[in-house]
């Protein structure tokens, strides 16, 4: 019971500290926007609740768990999605794009993000923002270092993150599937080590950020052209609420 006490408290509290910004932008904001707010505080109730009613002495009240829980969690749920809509506006400012919208998991995705007209996205998906750069942006031909446009582009990246320091920022390189896999691991991987090392330099904490060269896996159009292997060779920044468990990006 006090820890979950515990948890409605600071949730409480992370949730005050956007309400003034909230209550500013109310009514300005998209209906669409708010009820994304509302459908993180939904899901969050409902994870709070079952954890609440699993958790505890098991001769106290589970009701009175349950809902202790699920207050927590929509608190907490709404103020996370809260974060990553702002979040995910905010970077796409910084790369000069309109983010795309995937929160909806009903609805799959017809194309990929990305084109040779449109190599930079930046992603609302369930619990997380992904930015998507084709390698073209950030690189030469097989080659890990960075561009100098793209080092500025990553610098603006750093800023935003830096203004929004309780997540957890994942950078993975992929490649399309032609070379050896041993090969494409090393480069995908450089290349990402490379996009870390200028967030760390423009003030993000290393600690923060985990790196992963994922070479040919999770290929975002077939490998059976030179425009859809294009669109596979590309680095991905994974942006997640602090705390959150990181599923394995190469999986």
């Amino acid at each position: 019971m006090k820890r979950i006490l515990t948890l409605t408290t600071a949730g409480a509290l992370l949730l005050g500290g956007c309400a003034t910004t909230q209550q500013q932008q109310a009514q300005t904001a998209p209906k669409k926007e708010v009820n994304k707010v509302a459908a993180g505080a939904a899901i969050g109730a409902v994870v709070g609740g079952a954890i609440g009613a699993l958790t505890g002495p098991s001769g106290s009240n589970k009701g009175e768990r349950a809902l202790i829980g699920a207050a927590a969690g929509a608190v907490l749920g709404g103020a996370i999605g809260y974060i990553l809509q702002q979040q995910a506006e905010a970077l796409g400012r910084d790369l000069g794009v309109q983010p795309v919208d995937h929160t909806n998991p009903a609805v799959k995705p017809q194309a990929p993000v990305i084109s040779d007209k449109r190599p930079k996205a930046v992603v609302k998906e369930p619990g997380r923002v992904k930015v998507v750069l084709k390698d073209s942006v950030l690189f030469g031909l097989n080659s890990a270092e960075l561009k100098p446009e793209a080092v500025k582009e990553l610098q603006r990246i750093a800023q935003t993150l830096k203004e929004n320091p309780k997540t957890t920022v994942v950078v993975v390189g992929y490649t399309d599937n032609t070379g050896s896999l041993k090969y494409n691991l090393k480069l995908s991987k450089e290349r990402a080590e490379a996009v870390k090392k200028v967030l760390v330099e423009a003030g993000v904490r290393p600690e923060r950020i985990l790196v992963f060269g994922c070479g040919p896996k999770n290929p975002i159009a077939p490998n059976d052209t030179p425009q859809h292997r294009a669109l596979n060779r590309r680095v991905e920044i994974l942006i997640y609420p602090e705390g959150e468990a990181i599923p394995n990006p190469c999986g």
